[in-house]
């Protein structure tokens, strides 16, 4: 299962129109476009379908479009903690159907709680499979923002959405692949030779890391902050890949604070690592280093207009991106130059 379709708008007049996205996406465009904002939509997206109480009074309305041996479109508007209209459509054919005052599901009438979806209050995994499939897709999306990854004893659990195990934990679940991740933090340039699970006077776990001609090992805390978001992101990577049921992985502002080598590199293991085992990717990022490792084809380019944010990718704009790869630049000049409003308005004429 992944997510092919986004669109949000918020009471405040914000509004995503129509993302389109596949199994490996990079999110890009100029600063204040609305990159991060458009994870976070997705974010309260997600966070309301797990029945999160904190969402209950903010305004907005999506329609998500999800892909798997079936087509699911499902929508949802929310109004001041209650539900205005709710609606699922499978490969085309209507199972829900709600507005403010009345109900029906799979064909049925219903009177579900004006404050809960109907795929939260009816969750039956025999009778309603489509409605559990969004729901795994919910609890099986993690959010990192990459920026706000810093080493610090509250950071045991750096990433948001989901309810993983804490950093300890999780690096002793990939036992078969502990060796997968430290060769990717050396091909980074960070020289770790050993981590060490440690337990800790209260019972919890602890991670030691042991650094390359330093004999007494640091505690995982204690790394640099761009060490420690490397670490953070790759190793959740990793774990996903353990788990069953397909993953989405989102990343904010990927490789911010890291240097050019190390940014373009943790950019080529990512997209790799998620292509080969099947975690659908999303990613934003100005970052030009990681720009021009990526792409084009996996590109979403995000325009703003006020309050409206569009998007421009190979699929919906072909010629745009076709006439930009003879010209021999570099990826980011697509971002940095003038070449997609001077094609727009050579278009318009």
């Amino acid at each position: 299962m992944i997510l092919t379709e986004f669109s949000y708008r918020e009471s405040s007049g914000w509004q995503l129109e129509k993302l389109t996205l596949h199994h490996q996406n990079l999110i890009v465009g100029m600063n204040s476009v609305g990159k991060s904002r458009t994870l976070e939509a997705l974010g309260n997206v997600i966070r309301f379908i797990k029945n999160d109480s904190e969402l209950a009074k903010k305004d907005f309305s999506c329609v998500l479009r999800l892909s798997n041996s079936h087509q699911i479109e499902y929508a949802f508007e929310l109004s001041d903690g209650l539900i205005k209209s709710e609606s699922l459509l499978i490969d085309g054919q209507s199972k829900i159907v709600r507005n403010a005052s009345t109900a029906e599901m799979y064909g049925e009438s219903v009177n579900p709680p004006a404050n809960k979806l109907l795929i939260q209050a009816r969750r039956d995994t025999m009778r309603y499979p489509e409605i559990e499939e969004i729901i795994l897709w919910a609890e099986h999306t993690s959010l990192y923002v990459f920026s706000n990854i810093t080493a610090s004893l509250k950071s045991l659990s750096p990433y948001i959405l989901s309810t993983e195990p804490l950093i300890p934990e999780m690096y002793e679940q990939i036992k078969n692949q502990q060796n997968v991740l430290i060769e990717y933090i050396k091909e980074l340039g960070y020289q770790i030779d050993k981590i060490e699970v440690v337990e800790n006077a209260s019972g919890g776990k602890w991670l030691l890391i042991y650094e390359t001609g330093i004999e007494k090992p640091m505690e995982f805390y204690e790394l640099s902050n761009g060490m420690f978001r490397v670490f953070s992101v790759l190793l959740y990577m990793i774990y996903s890949s353990t788990l069953k049921g397909a993953r989405c992985l989102m990343i904010d502002d990927m490789g911010e604070g890291l240097d050019y080598r190390r940014s373009t590199k943790l950019g080529k293991i990512v997209f790799s690592y998620c292509k080969a085992k099947s975690i659908q990717l999303i990613v934003t990022s100005n970052d030009s280093f990681l720009l021009d490792t990526v792409d084009l084809d996996l590109w979403n380019i995000l325009q703003r207009t006020g309050s409206v944010v569009t998007s421009l990718n190979s699929q919906t704009h072909q010629e745009l991106f076709a006439k930009f790869a003879r010209t021999g630049l570099s990826n980011y000049d697509i971002l940095s130059s003038n070449f997609i409003t001077n094609h727009v308005n050579t278009h318009k004429g």
